[in-house]
This record gives structure tokens, sequence and C-alpha cells, in this order.
């Protein structure tokens, strides 16, 4: 007996997203609980499509060609029959959410890596229109409870190359990753979220890594948040300064691979 065609849905969603397949996954499960679906891979057909359709909720890719994600929520957040359109910001590409650009108000839910699931993303669409989904309980029970157990990083490093190779690893390896590029970025970033585990470069513009380490030791809601020191300086007193002001781990860049690294940062934040 074949199944019952799903009943439709009055909400149209717009899907902006680079990964092809995924996106083609996503709507396939929107369109199965009956929402009328639309896809554009790159950011201009995007943007087109959004004052086109006036979908009642976009998710938006943050890594999109031509206007990525970001652009697409500055453009979003300054024409006013767009601005109250919800969206879901999605990082499917191991890129971290650099929330510096992200609009005030202009999303309303943050999905990356272990949380880009498309029936955990198809439950959070029915919440936002009031629909319940019973039949997926379990599976979005699986994958809130990941996304709850995943720790948050601040990680501050200026070397582009690294903070790219590194952030993609990081995050495609279950942890929520903030990356400033110097110290003032850290300690700001520090005022409004307090990570399970920091990882410091010493060597950076401005603020040296042990005058952050010192802030961060000083400031009562961060005295007691891991440490880890990443750096190329390997002297015994560079070392041993480190942990006297408070630092848990050292590792010396060079001497250690992206998967010690990531086992390093796991133990950390235990």
């Amino acid at each position: 007996m074949a199944p019952n065609p799903p009943v439709p849905k009055k909400e149209k969603i717009l899907i902006m997203e680079r990964d092809a397949a995924f996106a083609e996954r996503l709507a396939a499960a929107l369109r199965a609980e009956g929402y009328a679906v639309s896809i554009a891979n790159e950011g201009n057909e995007g943007l087109k499509k959004f004052f086109d359709l006036l979908p009642h909720l976009v998710i938006v890719g943050i890594t999109l060609a031509g206007i990525d994600g970001y652009g697409i929520l500055e453009k979003k957040q300054a024409e006013p029959m767009l601005a109250k359109i919800p969206v879901f910001l999605l990082s499917m590409q191991g890129e971290p959410i650099d929330m510096r650009r992200v609009p005030t108000g202009s999303v309303s839910e943050f999905i990356a890596g272990i949380r880009s699931d498309p029936a955990l993303i198809v439950e959070k669409a029915d919440r936002l229109f009031g629909y319940e989904s019973a039949a997926r309980d379990a599976a979005v029970s699986a994958a809130e409870s990941a996304s709850k157990n995943a720790k948050s990083i601040l990680w501050v490093e200026d070397d582009k190359l690294i903070g790219s190779v590194l952030s993609k690893k990081l995050t495609s390896s279950g942890f929520y990753l903030f990356l400033a590029k110097n110290g003032q970025e850290a300690l700001d970033h520090l005022k409004d979220s307090v990570p399970d585990g920091i990882v410091l470069d010493l060597l950076l513009p401005g603020m040296s890594g042990f005058e952050i380490l010192q802030e961060i030791r000083k400031n009562q809601q961060t005295v007691n948040v891991p440490v880890m020191i990443l750096s190329n300086l390997s002297k015994k007193s560079d070392i041993e300064r480190a942990k006297v002001l408070g630092a848990q781990k050292f590792l010396v860049k060079a001497a250690v691979s992206l998967d010690q690294i990531v086992a390093e940062v796991r133990d950390l934040c235990k």
C-alpha cells in the first residue's frame, strides 16, 4: 500500500546552500513534510529568489559563492520587506560562524557542524511554524543531545592559514569554535561568552599571549577556564612562564599533528 502523500503546508522555504547534494537532501526532507521548497546554490541567485518568493523561512549557508551568507544577512536587514523573515544560518563546510559578521537580530537559529542534520533542521522549521512531528522525535533527540555535549572553544590565532586549517578540523570534530585574531577580540568575546576551553598563541599583534592569559586569570568569570598554549615558541622559560600564569597545556605547533591538537583540546575540556 503506497504511503499517503504529505499534507501541503502553506509555508515556503528557500534554501541557499553551496553544497548542492546536501541542499537536495534537506529539500527532500522538507518537502516530505509538505513544505514548498526552492533552492539556490549561489548567493546572487539566492538573493534574487529571496525578493521574488518572499519565503516564510530562509536557510542560508555561510560559504555561498558570489554573495556569502553574511552578505545575504546584511542585505536582508537593510531591506524592510525582508528584515522580519526568519533565517537559519548554516555552516556545513567546517567553517566557524563569525558572530562579528552577523547583524543583530538577523538569525533565528544557528546550525553548525554536527547539528546540520536534515531531520533536526526540519524539526526546527516545524517548531517555528507551530507544527508537531512525533515521527522524528528519536532522531531529533539524538541530534540535540550531541549538540548539547559539544564543547565551545575560543582560539586566539593571527595566522590565516593555520587558522583556516585548524578551524575546519576542530569544527568537523564537533567543537563550537570562535576564532579571535588578537587579544582585544578575545577579551571582548569573553565579556559575552565563557567557553569550555581556550587555545592561545603567544606571538600576536598588540597584546602577547602571556598578557592575554594574565587577563583571563584576573577575570572571575574565566579564572577557571582551562587554557592550552599552541605556539611556535619552545624555550623552557616560555613554557614555565605560561604554566606559572595558569596554562594547563603547552604545545609547540611544529611538533604536533592536527589530530594530536584535537585530542589535546578534547582532553583540555573534560
